[in-house]
C-alpha cells in the first residue's frame, strides 16, 4: 500500500502553502480563513464550537480569534448564556471579503478534484473525513493514557 500519510502530509502541506499564498491580498493566512468563513456562515458560535469544529487546541483557537479581533474581522461579544464565554460575530469587514474567500477555496478544491467522478470526490472526502476522525480519536486516547501514568 501507498504511504497514506505522506501524501495526506503533501497534500495538507502544499494546500497551505496555496491558501496563504491567496490569502495574503486579505491580510489572511491558511489558518486563519477558515475561522472567518465559519463565523461568516455561523454567526454567534461560541469559541467552544470552534474547539468541536475543528478539534484544535483551545490556545490556538483563543490566539487566531484573538489575531482575527485586532485585524477587523471578528467582533467577540459575552455569550448571554454563559457570562465566562464569548459569541463570535462577523463584521462588516468579515462580510465583505466573505465571498471571496469561498471563492478560492472552491476553485483550490475543485483543481484537486479535477478529473475525479462525482462518486469519486464523494468517496474521497467521506474516506479521508473517516481516517482523520480516526487521528483525533486516537490521539485523544494516547493523551488521556500519557495523563494518566
Amino acid at each position: 500500500m501507498e504511504d497514506l500519510i505522506k501524501w495526506m502530509n503533501v497534500g495538507a502541506r502544499h494546500t497551505a502553502m496555496h491558501m496563504d499564498r491567496v490569502m495574503a491580498p486579505y491580510g489572511l493566512n491558511a489558518s486563519q480563513y477558515m475561522y472567518l468563513v465559519q463565523v461568516c456562515e455561523h454567526p454567534g458560535l461560541t469559541q467552544d464550537r470552534f474547539l468541536q469544529q475543528f478539534y484544535l487546541n483551545p490556545s490556538n483557537v483563543t490566539r487566531a480569534m484573538l489575531a482575527l479581533e485586532k485585524m477587523g474581522f471578528l467582533e467577540r461579544r459575552c455569550n448571554p448564556r454563559d457570562r465566562r464565554t464569548f459569541c463570535v460575530y462577523p463584521t462588516e469587514k468579515a462580510l465583505a471579503v466573505y465571498p471571496e474567500i469561498t471563492r478560492l477555496r472552491r476553485e483550490w478544491q475543485d483543481s484537486l478534484l479535477s478529473g475525479l467522478s462525482p462518486d469519486t470526490r464523494t468517496l474521497l472526502q467521506e474516506a479521508l473525513r473517516t481516517a482523520a476522525l480516526r487521528a483525533v480519536a486516537q490521539n485523544q486516547t494516547e493523551e488521556e493514557a500519557d495523563h494518566d501514568r
